[in-house]
C-alpha cells in the first residue's frame, strides 16, 4: 500500500455518492462471489477509489469545457449568418441568376418583412447591413469587457502570470546588492533637506 499513489481528497457532492453508491454495490457483489483475503480486499478498494477519482475528475473537466463555452456568442453568431445569408440571397435578384429554389427563398424573406415593391427592398436591405455590423460591434464589445475583467482578475491573483501573458518579463536579471539598496533608500530618506516652508500649497493646507 506505501508505494501507491496517494489519491487525491474528493469534495463531497451529489455525483460523489451517486457514484460510491454504485461501486459499493459492485464490491458487495465481488465479495459474496470470491473468498478474499485482507489484501485482496484493500486492493480492491483502492482500485475503486482509483476508478471514482478518475470518473469525477473527467467530469469536472466536461464541465469546466462547456462554461468555456460562450454561448452568448454563438446566439450572436448564428443571428449574424442568417442575416448574411439573407442580403446574399437579396443581392442575388435581378442578377440573372435567379431560379425557382432562389426566387422561393427570396419570397419568404419578402413576406418576412412584409416586403411589397422595390423601395421596401432597398431598406431592408440597409436595416439587414446596419444589423450585422451593430451585432458584430456587440460581440467585439462583450470580448473586449471580458477580457478586461480575466486580466484584472489575473493581475490581483498572479501579477507575474499576468505579465507573462503579455509577452512581458518582469524577473529582474542583475538585482542590486544589499549594500546598493541601502544607499539608494538612504540618498531619499536618510539625509536631512531643507524645505520652503512658505511655499503656497502649505498655507492654503
Amino acid at each position: 500500500m506505501s508505494e501507491r499513489e496517494k489519491l487525491p481528497k474528493l469534495k463531497a457532492n451529489s455525483k460523489l455518492i451517486k457514484l460510491q453508491e454504485e461501486i459499493s454495490g459492485v464490491i458487495e457483489e465481488l465479495l459474496e462471489e470470491d473468498e478474499m483475503n485482507i489484501t485482496d480486499i484493500k486492493n480492491l478498494i483502492h482500485a475503486a477509489a482509483t476508478i471514482m477519482t478518475q470518473t469525477l475528475n473527467e467530469l469536472s473537466k466536461r464541465s469546466k469545457n462547456r462554461r468555456d463555452v460562450k454561448f452568448w456568442k454563438i446566439r450572436m453568431q448564428k443571428q449574424i449568418s442568417s442575416w448574411r445569408k439573407e442580403l446574399s440571397i437579396i443581392a442575388e435578384t435581378g442578377t440573372g441568376s435567379d431560379n425557382g429554389k432562389l426566387n422561393r427563398k427570396k419570397w419568404k424573406i419578402f413576406q418576412k418583412y412584409r416586403v411589397t415593391n422595390a423601395r421596401e427592398v432597398a431598406q431592408l436591405t440597409e436595416t439587414l447591413k446596419q444589423k450585422v455590423q451593430a451585432k458584430a460591434q456587440r460581440i467585439r464589445r462583450y470580448e473586449k469587457r471580458e477580457t478586461q475583467y480575466s486580466q484584472n482578475k489575473m493581475f490581483k491573483e498572479d501579477t507575474k502570470k499576468f505579465y507573462r501573458n503579455l509577452g512581458m518579463n518582469i524577473e529582474a536579471r542583475k538585482p542590486p546588492s544589499m549594500a546598493e539598496a541601502e544607499t539608494y533608500w538612504k540618498s531619499l530618506w536618510g539625509e536631512e533637506t531643507q524645505h520652503n516652508e512658505r511655499s503656497e500649497w502649505i498655507r492654503r493646507e
